[in-house]
């Protein structure tokens, strides 16, 4: 028997929807706020296993340690930027409003919303409680575990995959080749390792591998738009200027010396 959250799906497979996600976070990032990014993976999460989330409020508050306005106010800006579409849900026994049904939404259809007759259409009064134990976060500096109560009865350890098993997924499912993947995740290793052996970076290791994965995802849409003869070239050049826009944009403002005067020919 068919789950009736599947004829939500918008997505053949996970890994495409993990795909829309991860899209639509980084093209929204500077309009999303941190408890935004917590609500969209949270609904995410709970989605890996029919595509479309069932949830209550209380649970995404719970989730994120936020409030019921916090977690509303994110709902609605998430929808308003066709990031996902909620479907209202009546309780067949009460006849009143239960969980919310949510479905994340493709990337080259966001604002688009379904129009479908049977958004009120009753279901069983219940939610996604569980959760794949091969499941990824969709950034680790978004989603830290200490932040999150997880309701899933999986251990939080269970709940992510490293980095190099992302970054493959995520060239499986958009390039079709992970030969080179071993190549990138050298690439970030040599970045971030430079960067880590300083006291004031040792606890941004998340930060670093949250750059990295971002950074090889705009190096796969690039290859959309162009051909790219150098892939792992262009993934270093992506990934060495977020590295400097997140730690460095902003430095010289710390000193009154003009810029000019650290540089000596």
């Amino acid at each position: 028997m068919t789950h009736y959250l599947k004829e939500y799906s918008r997505f053949e497979t996970i890994a495409e929807m993990d795909v829309a996600a991860e899209q639509h976070l980084m093209t929204h990032w500077d309009e999303l706020t941190k408890s935004d990014r917590h609500v969209l993976d949270v609904i995410r999460r709970y989605s890996v296993k029919y595509g479309a989330a069932h949830l209550k409020h209380g649970t995404i508050e719970e989730a994120i340690g936020k409030s019921n306005v916090t977690v509303r106010r994110a709902i609605r800006k998430l929808v308003n930027l066709g990031i996902i579409e909620k479907v209202h849900y009546i309780r067949p026994v009460m006849s009143g409003l239960g969980a919310n049904i949510y479905i994340i939404l493709p990337f080259d259809d966001q604002g688009k919303m379904n129009d479908r007759d049977d958004d009120d259409k009753p279901h069983e009064d219940k939610e996604n409680e569980q959760l794949p134990a091969n499941e990824a976060l969709l950034s680790k500096s978004i989603l830290k575990s200490k932040d999150l109560n997880y309701t899933s009865p999986l251990e939080p350890s269970k709940l992510s995959t490293s980095l190099f098993s992302r970054m493959k997924n995520l060239l499986v499912t958009t390039i079709g080749d992970t030969k080179q993947a071993r190549e990138f995740y050298g690439i970030h290793r040599a970045i971030s390792g430079r960067m880590l052996k300083f006291g004031i970076y040792k606890d941004d290791r998340h930060v670093f591998e949250d750059l990295a994965y971002r950074a090889l995802m705009i190096t796969v849409m690039a290859t959309k738009k162009k051909k790219v003869r150098n892939l792992p070239g262009y993934y270093k050049g992506v990934l060495d200027k977020l590295v400097d826009e997140t730690y460095f944009k902003d430095i010289f403002m710390l000193f009154d010396k003009p810029v000019e005067g650290f540089y000596s020919p």
